[in-house]
């Protein structure tokens, strides 16, 4: 069933390109109660050393029994966070963990609410959200930030989108407050798509992120919502991630399953921001300047290259477009796709003077090869040679 349509999503805010850069995308790895022996876990921590956090961050969710060992082995950056905690530190408490106890190991982030403990799958319910809200109130006075898990169940996603964010703004009510983008990450979890191999379209989960965004911006701010994250859980791969992470309300993904596999190192490269190369610029023969460097152009050889003098694989060869000719300086290697009639590209060549003229030097740096067939110049002007004219050389 497609989830229908709903006024805040459709009205949901449209983050500026500078807003979403802002906000670093996070991949967590939940590995629950696994793996069962202790010495499967360096397999498993060895496969977060080589995540690449420089640009995603990167935690880890061990379960209790194996925190302890895993805080000092994870090195790159990537942050260990417990399944889970009490409300009220340390003291009579049995099978609780405390947030004290976590500071002390060097921990500083923690992953409450997930549906497993809200009481899905059969499990005894042991969160509800007022010991959720509480629990968060007292990790964020204890100066440590938290994951915080969301999600509806099968039977109210079956009723629609309107069904789903009233139960998002129950999850919510009791924390909207507290929230703060640096300390807080908002992990919505449809519990219908955890473990059971089906997960929301990339159009349905976008437009239940950007509703709950909505909801956050009249709750609390515009600033809050656009600032916090948002991450995706249920079901995530590496094959269906790819489409998730390009929609611009989910900023990553709360792992299960998949985190337990080498190729859980895909999901978090698949979130990496891929930044365009800049496209180089190109101009024309006639533009060249003297001590100019980086010149990028398409030319074609106007003459057959000849040796330099007294060198072993200096050439000289002349090319040209519609605005003039230029001598080449270049050596033996790249000299050879200089081929007369041919258009060349040539790129981060740099200005020499020669005894006061000019050459184009295709040095280590810079490169030549043949052009493409939409790139190729038509015809050569012997109008204007600029490596014709003599510059007077002065001494600064």
């Amino acid at each position: 069933q497609v989830l229908s349509s709903h006024p805040l999503a459709v009205s949901s805010l449209a983050p500026s390109l500078d807003t979403m850069a802002a906000r670093k995308p996070i991949v967590g790895g939940n590995w629950k109660c696994n793996p069962e022996k202790l010495s499967d876990l360096d397999g498993l921590i060895e496969n977060i050393n080589k995540c690449d956090v420089s640009k995603c961050d990167v935690y880890v969710c061990p379960s209790p029994l194996h925190v302890t060992y895993c805080v000092d082995k994870v090195t790159n950056g990537a942050a260990v966070c417990p399944q889970n905690c009490n409300f009220k530190g340390c003291g009579a408490f049995t099978g609780e963990v405390a947030v004290e106890q976590m500071k002390d190991m060097g921990i500083s982030q923690v992953l409450i609410g997930h549906s497993e403990r809200r009481g899905e799958f059969g499990i005894l319910p042991m969160e509800n959200n007022t010991t959720l809200a509480t629990k968060l109130k007292y990790i964020l006075d204890a100066g440590m930030t938290c994951v915080f898990c969301i999600g509806e169940p099968k039977e109210i996603r079956e009723k629609g989108l309107d069904a789903v964010l009233a139960e998002m703004d129950v999850q919510m009510t009791q924390i909207y407050r507290l929230l703060d983008p640096e300390k807080i990450i908002i992990a919505y979890e449809p519990v219908w798509a955890i473990g059971t191999g089906k997960v929301a379209t990339p159009e349905q989960a976008q437009e239940a992120h950007a509703a709950i965004r909505k909801m956050i911006q009249e709750a609390v701010s515009e600033e809050v919502a656009n600032g916090v994250r948002i991450l995706y859980g249920g079901s995530v791969t590496p094959d269906n991630c790819k489409d998730l992470i390009c929609k611009p309300d989910i900023d990553g993904f709360l792992v299960g399953g998949a985190s337990l596999k080498p190729s859980f190192t895909d999901i978090i490269t698949a979130c990496v921001p891929v930044v365009p190369l800049k496209k180089p610029r190109f101009i024309k023969v006639g533009d060249i300047e003297p001590a100019a460097r980086g010149v990028n152009l398409y030319a074609k050889v106007h003459k057959a290259a000849t040796k330099v003098e007294g060198s072993d694989d200096l050439m000289e060869v002349s090319v040209g477009d519609d605005t003039g000719l230029v001598t080449l300086s270049v050596r033996g290697d790249k000299a050879s796709v200089l081929e007369v009639g041919k258009t060349v590209r040539i790129q981060n060549g740099h200005v020499a003077m020669i005894k006061g003229f000019i050459r184009l030097s295709i040095d280590k740096w810079a490169t030549v090869k043949p052009a493409e067939k939409e790139e190729e110049i038509a015809s050569v002007s012997e109008a204007k040679d600029i490596s014709g004219v003599e510059y007077e050389l002065t001494k600064n």
